[in-house]
């Protein structure tokens, strides 16, 4: 038999790196939280989170759902075939796993898992990273216990929600080390000169072939006091390299940089996509960026992500239509050397950093928990 205070607790999200993460987030925040807690994460085999969930030391349970077409079509119809097929895996394992709560972080997975829990009177707490909510956040919101929110502007997506007491700001879960970089012998890690200013371009895990192509037009006509640390994606890397090699002596380029926290702390500008992920870490190290949205997010989330921090003079943004190197060129010219832009940028970003945004999430979840025990 179970302690009286051993908790179970489902958290259920994926597809993406995006939903996955803040949930892992979470889960090693409940860890260090309370001594005696069983954790389950529910996701769909051969995604993102088959790969992730299992390396970070955690069960997956495995349900069947299908992507929901974002056009009407056969597909329309089999996922929704998929989605009953899901919630009855879903009351299933809910009923003999016995969890005192089930959080919710997005993708269409977490859809039957949260439903399902709602059904059975399993409290349920959802994260949602956007400024635009998700359809799962939107469709679930009103039978969720508690709603945390990254973005106070998602609350006007989620009008259904009648009890306002159910809005939390707490900000997204992030891993991003917070141990202090000395920005001088990190520099010399990459070769890069300490003197001039340092720009980094990543286009998450496997790059963004616009954002690199764009960087490579602009390469010969910008400033030669501009370095750069570039994470090509691995797609990309050796087209990149070959292009770039008259350019070497200033620019540090790998596939994949796995110390983000180093390469933020000798950036002065960022170049990149606007996930909600990327932009919680750049909240977190203040470092001011130029965003290209990737344009075929789902329901443009990533644009009004950006547009959230744009208009608080915290970012600047460039459409992909509108992408060239010339364009570029000028922006991050315009802006690199602008010490009072960047610093104006750096003092706005700190408006949107909650400092332990998993801390506050995985107490509430505790609370939430207890209440079931």
């Amino acid at each position: 038999m179970p302690e009286k205070n051993y908790l179970r607790v489902v958290i259920s999200g994926g597809g993406t790196g995006g939903h996955v993460y803040p949930g892992i987030a979470i889960a090693k925040k409940l860890k260090e939280l309370h001594s005696n807690i069983e954790i389950t994460f529910v996701g769909v085999k051969n995604r993102i989170e088959a790969k992730i969930v299992p390396k970070e030391g955690y069960p997956l349970k495995t349900i069947h759902i299908q992507y929901l077409p974002r056009k009407l079509g056969i597909k329309t119809v089999t996922f929704f075939f998929s989605l009953i097929i899901g919630l009855f895996q879903s009351l299933i394992f809910l009923i003999r796993f016995k969890p005192n709560v089930v959080v919710g972080t997005g993708g269409y997975v977490s859809w039957p898992v949260v439903y399902a829990a709602h059904l059975l009177g399993i409290p349920t707490l959802i994260q949602e990273q956007n400024s635009f909510p998700g359809i799962a956040t939107r469709v679930l919101a009103k039978k969720a216990d508690e709603i945390h929110l990254a973005f106070e502007e998602a609350i006007n997506y989620l009008t259904k929600v009648k009890n306002k007491e159910k809005f939390r700001i707490t900000g997204n879960p992030i891993r991003l080390s917070s141990k202090s970089i000395n920005r001088t012998s990190t520099l010399k890690k990459f070769n890069l000169d300490e003197n001039k200013r340092t720009l980094f371009l990543f286009g998450g895990s496997q790059g963004a072939v616009a954002l690199n192509k764009a960087l490579l037009d602009a390469l010969p006509h910008l400033s030669t006091e501009i370095q750069i640390i570039w994470q090509t994606g691995e797609p990309d890397f050796e087209q990149m390299q070959r292009a770039c090699q008259q350019f070497a002596h200033k620019i540090f380029m790998k596939p994949y940089i796995y110390n983000m926290a180093e390469a933020y702390a000798v950036a002065d500008l960022v170049f990149c996509r606007s996930g909600a992920i990327t932009i919680a870490e750049l909240v977190k190290v203040t470092v001011p960026a130029i965003f290209v949205p990737l344009p075929h997010a789902a329901e443009g989330h990533q644009e009004k992500n950006a547009r959230v921090l744009v208009e608080a003079k915290a970012a600047e943004m460039i459409l992909q239509q509108d992408l060239a190197g010339s364009l570029l060129k000028d922006k991050i010219e315009q802006l690199i050397f602008d010490n009072k832009r960047l610093m104006q940028f750096k003092q706005n970003l700190k408006k949107f950093h909650y400092p332990d945004a998993a801390g506050e999430i995985a107490n509430r979840v505790l609370q939430l928990a207890t209440k079931n025990n």
